[in-house]
């Protein structure tokens, strides 16, 4: 339809999943959305619905007791497991009465899909973008380069964010939602992104011509590599092993990149 989107493109837009929006579209909250043969198709132009909390401060910028609900919520789920921890146990855990609960979330699945939300919204504003890495994709090394990918968490939600990675991770084999998350944040979204940057490099003559795809899949899958290690051992050696690892194979990426160049172009070693 023309001068409409669909609910994954909304989704996209608004940094939040496709089921969110549509679980907003049939309560009404999506202006000028209409339903055609099972799909939800909005307006261009209309206003994103999930900036509109009571604290006015921008997307899951909770105040008060719900912003308590929310942060006790994802420290009990990151400890004992969403399927373990009851609503009581989030009233206890915030000293509220279990009803009043119900006053800021309709269920404690609301609860964890808002946690959802919430990743998948600060996991793609908090990566660079191409104009953040243009000094370094001029003049940095290929090491320095590639190491700069990584994505970097205000430091008033990183706390959180780590928390529900852990989540996400270890509900993704027994939630369709958790695995759709994974799969599409830091698979699909991953390698989109370095594909992107390995694309300008090209365009401004720093890398010879690439399969940047393939690249792209190796430097993601390092990463993926690594948060998977931290996710199911977070000890501070596991971690410290994990980062060597990385940063082995940073180099042996950095080192493919210069082999790609002649001698003339990429300059002495040092450039690694």
């Amino acid at each position: 339809m023309s001068g409409f989107k669909v609910a994954e493109e909304k989704a996209a837009e608004w940094g939040v999943t496709p089921q969110h929006v549509q679980s907003l579209c049939r309560k009404g909250r999506v202006s000028g959305a209409v339903k055609r043969s099972g799909i939800w198709f909005i307006p261009d132009d209309a206003p994103n619905p999930t900036k509109n909390t009571k604290s006015d401060a921008g997307p899951f910028r909770f105040a008060g007791t719900k912003k308590e609900i929310f942060d006790r919520s994802i420290e009990l789920f990151e400890l004992k497991g969403f399927d373990n921890v009851s609503v009581q146990d989030i009233a206890k855990a915030v000293g509220i009465r279990q009803s009043a609960v119900y006053n800021h979330f309709k269920s404690k699945q609301e609860i964890l899909d808002t946690i959802y939300d919430f990743y998948n919204h600060y996991y793609l504003v908090s990566r660079p973008s191409l104009e953040d890495l243009e000094p370094i994709l001029q003049n940095g090394s290929f090491f320095e380069i590639i190491s700069s990918l990584h994505y970097a968490f205000n430091k008033d939600i990183v706390d959180k964010m780590f928390a529900i990675t852990k989540i996400v991770y270890h509900r993704k084999y027994i939630d369709e939602h958790a695995r759709e998350l994974t799969k599409r944040l830091t698979i699909e979204e991953g390698e989109r992104f370095v594909e992107a940057v390995f694309k300008r490099a090209i365009e401004i003559g720093r890398f010879a011509p690439i399969d940047t795809h393939a690249m792209a899949v190796f430097i993601n899958g390092v990463r993926v590599y690594t948060l998977q290690n931290w996710v199911v051992d977070p000890s501070p050696e596991s971690l410290k092993k994990a980062d060597e690892n990385e940063f082995t194979l940073y180099r042996y990426a950095a080192s493919l990149l210069t082999d790609l160049k002649t001698p003339a172009e990429c300059g002495e070693a040092k450039d690694l």
